[in-house]
């Protein structure tokens, strides 16, 4: 199991690797813990048993994560191999993304970030995690238009159509600052809402 960081293929299987191993092993502590001190002190009020206990709560924290991610999969590596084919340069691409809000999460196979679009390729709820991406644009107030679909090839069609962040053309240099500026800001606040 190698690490994986948000955006990358993969992320999804890491983390649902990752958390649901660190909770037995959490866990596994706990009972050894607690089976210790019961067998020593012969009284379940003991200080082995309540620094047992203590690990439940780090536990519970990562089965949750781990619940969070089990209905969602990652993309194959032949998946991200053929949209990072059609990618032009400068345009950021993040795969295996899990959006989250208070309400619910949203996961989008792919996430692409082109000079003035934003690209996801999501399952059966694509409508629902556009609202919810053009909502997060606009209380930020970054100029970015969001177009997400459930239909791959279409998907593949925005990308081969998509302008590239790389050849973008700017009056001078501070037009330029300011445009990497507020694409900077984007990553930004696209990742801060990744699980």
């Amino acid at each position: 199991m190698s690490f994986k960081r948000k955006g990358e293929q993969g992320y999804i299987s890491f983390m649902k690797s990752f958390n649901l191993l660190v909770s037995v092993v959490l866990f596994v502590i706990a009972a050894i813990l607690f089976i210790i001190g019961l067998s020593v002190y012969e009284t379940k009020g003991n200080i082995l048993t309540i620094i047992g206990a203590l690990f439940i709560i780090p536990m519970a924290r990562f089965l949750t994560v781990w619940f969070l991610f089990l209905p969602y999969r990652s993309v194959s590596k032949t998946e991200y191999d053929k949209v990072f084919s059609l990618m032009k340069q400068g345009n950021l691409l993040y795969s295996d993304v899990l959006l989250t809000s208070t309400e619910r999460a949203y996961c989008a196979s792919f996430i692409v970030v082109t000079s003035d679009k934003i690209f996801a390729l999501s399952g059966k709820k694509s409508e629902k995690l556009q609202d919810y991406l053009a909502d997060i644009i606009k209380r930020r107030a970054l100029a970015y238009k969001v177009t997400c679909t459930d239909d791959a090839a279409k998907f593949q069609n925005f990308l081969k159509s998509a302008d590239s962040y790389g050849e973008q053309k700017y009056d001078d240099e501070d037009e330029k600052k300011a445009a990497g500026k507020e694409r900077e800001r984007l990553c930004e606040v696209l990742e801060s809402f990744m699980a």
